[in-house]
């Protein structure tokens, strides 16, 4: 049987660390395994948004550690997660806003607050990450577009249908 011990944790909060973009500090609790409530604490980073069953929803990596009410450390475990999101346009960059919502972490569901994400107007530049137009509003445009084409596909699949009866 294999072992793997836990160092003992540091005192930095991670409001403390320099976020990267398009980067939150996340929050949460979940039941522990001492049957008391445990939280969540690490970050979310938003990699993309995409068109799921025609609304916006954004496609992110929680990352954090799992404490027992106790203060013992249960696991640090990220997940890969999507979910709806809004969106919200402000003065230097778009607003995510997602949450609240339960993501799995290591096998224990953890209800996460309400997370934003400032994402930037001007993205990556193209080649560096792939798919990603040049600006947020473009990357708006295409998930509107994509799903008002996929919303008149169906229409026109519903109404030929009809006419062939």
């Amino acid at each position: 049987m294999t072992l793997l011990p836990f160092t003992a944790r540091r005192n930095t909060s991670a409001e403390a660390v320099d976020l990267p973009p398009r980067t939150a500090v996340v929050r949460g609790t979940f039941s522990a395994p001492s049957g008391a409530a445990g939280t969540f604490v690490g970050c979310y980073r938003l990699e993309r948004i995409v068109d799921q069953f025609g609304q916006p929803s954004a496609a992110g990596v929680f990352t954090g550690e799992l404490v027992d009410a106790d203060g013992q450390r249960v696991g640090m475990g990220s997940r890969r997660h999507t979910a709806a999101v809004e969106l919200i346009a402000g003065p230097d960059a778009f607003v995510a806003r997602l949450g609240p919502l339960d993501v799995n972490v290591l096998g224990f569901v953890v209800a996460m607050d309400e997370v934003t994400v400032a994402v930037p107007r001007e993205l990556p530049l193209a080649g560096t990450e792939p798919d990603l137009p040049p600006s947020a509003a473009a990357l708006l445009q295409r998930v509107a577009t994509t799903a008002l084409q996929r919303q008149s596909s169906r229409v026109g699949v519903s109404l030929a249908a009809e006419g062939d009866r």
